[in-house]
């Protein structure tokens, strides 16, 4: 049984397409994500930076409930717990809004 000249054209195509979700790509790909989420893109889309701020305001909700939880709570196990939970989810929440809400840096200026 052959394959004519158009399966090979359309297995090739599929390959290209599939390219992402091989592991070195993936790899890659990932990375890329954690380096935008934490280090931010002078260069990012409107729509990039809304998620990015979508996720951010996700880790603020996980914050404000773990301030409640510390204000709130009565023994020492909420409160630890509370600050535990609550302490990475804030750094992630302002690390990540201010990343989205920061603007180009490298603007060309007009002459």
């Amino acid at each position: 049984m052959t394959y004519g000249h158009d399966n090979d054209e359309m297995l090739e195509e599929l390959h290209r397409k599939q390219g992402a979700a091989k592991w070195p790509e993936t790899l890659e790909a990932g990375r890329s994500v954690d380096e935008f989420l934490w280090k931010g893109d002078p260069k990012a889309t409107p729509v990039q930076r809304i998620g990015l701020a979508i996720y951010g305001v996700g880790f603020l909700f996980l914050f404000v409930i773990a301030i409640v939880i510390i204000v709130v709570g009565r023994d020492w196990p909420d409160i630890i717990g509370g600050l535990v939970g609550g302490t990475p989810s804030g750094i992630f929440a302002f690390r990540f809004l201010r990343n989205a809400f920061r603007g180009n840096t490298h603007r060309s200026r007009p002459r």
